[in-house]
């Protein structure tokens, strides 16, 4: 009972349970990919409609991601948690028993309504609750259990395939969010969050239990209700959003979640059988997986920027072996193992590094809002390529289309190498201090 009570067991333990929002949320957007054959012919959907599949719960997830950071600053980290945890569990109950594409996409939406709220509160959640020394690690635990959400769905989709049973597969998700639910109520809230709310006692308690410095923020003097986004944007500094903004729609633009949503898609047009692009999308999984436990791992030790822009350039190179491949013939084994590079170098990269990032860069009386506003142009842009992937590549073909994401991932790795500061071992109150000149004057070095 006693060791149930160590300050370690209780944040492994918060830290496990709230990271089980990015499996939630690997799970929610993976799981379309096996889906979409089976309800692309019992509903008999056009290539749109499949995007619509595809991308109702990116729209829902934009639509949420704006006031999910004022909904946290103002009632919490966990209380947004445990909600989005029960919308989910409604929203995937729904779309499993939708006897039509209406119902269907409206529970996909509610599901992405969730994962609106989790993408943020969890990161924010869990870089409140854990060690300068090891924040990026933590954090990036959630992005591990995003990782095996997506590997998972695959696996899923692999085992039931034979018998075509998607609803079951979309089922499945119900079980971590009921998880999420129950687990929720035993752990504390972020210390931090209650001392912005002035319960400076509450957040003594909650420190203790979770064996981090109860210290305030020095920037605090008093309760913070919430700020207004053009004085959040101002108090932050323009350079600071509009990296934030940048990073955030970067990451989607690159193509790599599209590459993960439509996997066996790509794969069988590339010469493999169905059976074979579930079991391409495994690998795929399995790569993204690895890829996640390596940054875990090093993260800290290597620093954001270094995986941010190696991971965009080997990206790059990818793509563009893909369209090699594609123009020299389908080859479905080849676009598979090229697939895994591609998703392999944004795990490590761009998928990993966003989330600790903008947990980093702004400080805690604005980081709510101003991180609710990355989430959603992060998502925007999720939607936008999700939606238009299919029409792209019945216009210019897959060779085309990764041809664009290589050009967009390319002139990305270049201007974050421009613009982006290491923050890599620093209190969320210091990693933008030493960067704090770049909003008064131009500069070459951003970590000046």
């Amino acid at each position: 009972m006693t060791a149930m009570r160590s300050p370690v067991v209780v944040r492994a333990l918060t830290v496990f349970l709230a990271s089980l929002g990015g499996l939630l949320f690997g799970y929610g957007t993976g799981v379309i990919a096996g889906v979409l054959p089976f309800i692309t012919t019992a509903f008999e959907l056009s290539s749109w409609e499949q995007g619509a599949a595809v991308s109702a719960a990116l729209l829902g997830a934009t639509l949420t991601a704006p006031s999910s950071g004022w909904l946290a600053d103002r009632f919490g980290r966990r209380p947004v948690i445990l909600v989005a945890a029960a919308v989910y569990t409604v929203g995937t109950a729904a779309s499993a028993a939708a006897s039509g594409p209406l119902v269907l996409l409206s529970g996909r939406f509610l599901v992405g309504l969730a994962l609106g709220a989790t993408s943020l509160a969890v990161p924010l959640y869990i870089s409140e609750i854990s060690p300068p020394a090891r924040r990026g690690a933590l954090v990036t635990l959630n992005q591990l259990m995003l990782t095996g959400g997506l590997l998972l769905s695959y696996v899923v989709a692999y085992l039931l395939e034979p018998t075509g049973a998607w609803r079951w597969m979309l089922a499945v998700g119900i079980v971590p969010a009921l998880v999420v639910l129950v687990g929720g109520f035993l752990v504390p809230e972020s210390p931090d969050w209650l001392r912005s709310q002035g319960l400076g006692t509450r957040a003594k308690r909650a420190a203790l239990r979770l064996g981090i410095d109860a210290g305030p923020e020095p920037s605090l003097t008093g309760p913070v209700r919430g700020l207004e986004l053009r004085k959040a944007c101002a108090q932050a500094g323009p350079r600071w959003v509009a990296l934030g903004l940048a990073i955030a729609v970067l990451v989607h633009l690159t193509g790599l979640n599209t590459a993960i949503y439509y996997a066996p898609t790509i794969l069988v047009s590339s010469g493999l059988t169905s059976a074979g692009g579930i079991v391409g999308s495994i690998l795929v999984g399995v790569c993204n997986v690895l890829a996640t436990v390596v940054t875990v791992l090093f993260l800290d030790r290597w620093g954001r920027r270094p995986l941010m822009i190696g991971g965009l350039l080997v990206m790059a190179a990818a793509a563009v072996a893909i369209a090699v491949a594609q123009f020299l013939g389908a080859v479905g084994a080849a676009t598979a193992l090229l697939l895994c590079v591609f998703i392999t170098a944004g795990a490590v990269g761009p998928a990993a590094v966003f989330w600790v990032y903008i947990a980093e860069i702004y400080p805690s009386r604005t980081r709510g809002v101003l991180m609710s506003l990355a989430t959603a142009a992060h998502w925007a842009a999720d939607f936008l390529v999700a939606t238009t992937f299919l029409p792209l590549v019945q216009g210019l073909s897959l060779a085309g289309a990764f041809v664009v994401y290589a050009a967009i991932t390319g002139a990305a790795a270049l201007a974050l190498g421009r613009w982006m500061p290491e923050t890599r071992g620093r209190s969320l109150v210091s990693a933008r201090e030493p960067a704090s000149a770049i909003d008064q004057a131009p500069s070459t070095n951003p970590s000046s």
